[in-house]
């Protein structure tokens, strides 16, 4: 369940304990119910994609390390995560060529690899390659 459901939820249960002589307990179980079976929802979705979970974790914890602030970092995460992944791999060309001259103290070999940069070509073959071993590990799904 998002953080957002979590609080509408919230929101219903502090509603139920301000009117309690209009609240029936059932309705309060019903609400428990409602908020179990939700949260078990959630956590099943998340199982069965277990290794975009792992990742998204990770991706998050490095947005509230360098953002430090929990809604900011999941704003900036949907932001990612709605730009396509043939963009994602042009950006990823464009830092490995950044690094790659950054990384280099001699004259001639900043030329050398200005001359023979990484392509788009390259980094989404390299890319696919890296992502179908990682879907393949199997110590990626525990």
């Amino acid at each position: 369940m998002s953080w957002q459901n979590k609080k509408h939820i919230t929101k219903i249960f502090n509603a139920f304990k301000r009117n309690k002589e209009r609240i029936y307990k059932e309705d309060i179980e019903a609400l428990k119910n409602l908020d179990e079976f939700i949260n078990e929802s959630s956590k099943n979705l998340t199982k069965d994609n277990l290794i975009y979970a792992k990742l998204l974790c990770v991706f998050l914890r490095q947005n509230v390390h360098h953002y430090k602030d929990i809604k900011f970092a999941i704003k900036e995460l949907k932001f990612q995560l709605n730009i396509p992944l043939d963009r994602q791999i042009e950006l990823l060309t464009y830092d490995l060529n950044l690094i790659s001259l950054q990384n280099e103290t001699d004259a001639k070999e900043v030329f050398k690899k200005m001359d023979n940069p990484w392509t788009k070509e390259q980094v989404e073959k390299s890319f696919y390659n890296s992502a179908n071993d990682l879907l393949k590990e199997i110590e990626n799904y525990s």
